[in-house]
Parts: structure tokens; sequence; C-alpha cells
């Protein structure tokens, strides 16, 4: 007996079980009684299979579907991450062409060099708010170590980068530090604060 054919046995029985001679669901007087015939020859532990696998088959289906959900989420949001480097990486053609055609001042930003305190805000492995630098924001993502960084703000005084953190924290941030960089490059606070506070 194939799989189909016994789940329908078993959708069949059901009703059979519920149903009385006056209504029939639908079945003509013969195919009421062959089904019955059929319900009648299948033998209890048979009957119990179908059930059973049927309620397997119902918990595999939602399990299925449960996953299926969850990478529809991921798929979204990995269409949006295509979205936006699609973005970035027209932005960062434009600005090529512009240096090329001599209209860019400088590519070398002033903050890239010397001693720049930064306050980073918190650094998450799986949370992405990349979206909210697009339109230029202060807020900079830097991928690193395996975790998604985000620093906001640029100070040459480590007092004033304290000052900002310190805000940053009574506003709930509790996270908030402060992450000196040189040349571009992140450096261990010690190294650098005291020609910073000099």
């Amino acid at each position: 007996m194939t799989f189909t054919k016994s789940l329908l046995l078993v959708i069949i029985s059901a009703v059979f079980f519920n149903c009385s001679s006056k209504t029939l669901g639908g079945l003509t007087k013969e195919e009421y009684k062959s089904w019955k015939q059929q319900k009648k020859e299948m033998s209890i532990e048979a009957f119990k299979a179908l059930v059973e696998e049927r309620a397997k088959l119902v918990q595999e289906n939602a399990t299925l579907t449960e996953k299926s959900a969850h990478l529809e989420q991921k798929i979204t949001s990995k269409e949006g991450e295509i979205d936006r480097l699609a973005r970035q990486v027209m932005d960062l053609s434009t600005q090529r062409n512009q240096a090329s055609n001599g209209n860019l001042e400088s590519i070398t930003d002033e903050w890239q060099s010397g001693v720049v305190f930064k306050v980073q805000l918190a650094a998450f492995d799986e949370l992405d708010l990349r979206d909210l630098t697009e339109n230029g924001s202060d807020l900079k993502i830097i991928d690193e170590e395996g975790y998604i960084k985000y620093v906001l703000g640029q100070f040459r005084d480590y007092k004033m980068a304290d000052q900002f953190k310190k805000k940053l924290r009574r506003i709930g941030v509790k996270e908030a530090w402060i992450v000196p960089y040189k040349d571009g490059k992140r450096v261990a606070l010690k190294e650098v604060l005291s020609e910073a506070i000099d």
C-alpha cells in the first residue's frame, strides 16, 4: 500500500467515524460502502501506523514551514545588504571618476593622520546598522575581528571625547568607550594618552 493511499485511508477513516449513514460527506452509496469495507479490512495496527505517520508528517510540515519563513527573512536581509553595497559601489565609482578628472581636492582625510579619539558605541556580531551611515553620518562602521563595530565622533582632544562618551552613557548607551586611532589605525589608549593630554 503506497503512502498516499495510506494517508487517504486515515483521512477517510476520520471522516467515517464522524459521519452517520445520512451524511456521507459527498460520497455515493456505492463509494461509501466500498470505503467502509476497506476500513473494516484494515487492521488496528495499520490504522495506528497511518495515524502516527500523519502526525509525524504534520510536525515535519510545521518545522519546514518555520524554516522556510526564517530563510525568507534571511533572503530579504541579504537583498537589502546587496542593495546597500550596490549603492556604495556606485558612490565609490563616482568618487573615483571625480578624482581621475581632478575634481576631488584630496582623497586623504585630515582625520587619518595624527592621534584621533573616537567613541565606540558597541560591537555586535549579528546586528547590522550600516544603512544609518549612507547619508554622510558621522557614525562609522568597522568590520574587525569578527565584530561589526560602531564608532561615533572624531576628536583631537581626549577630554572632549570623554565628555561625549559620558553624555552617551547618560542617554542610555552604557557600553560607549573611547578608542584611539593613530594615522588611521586603532592603537592602545596607553600608547597615545600621554601625548594627547600634554
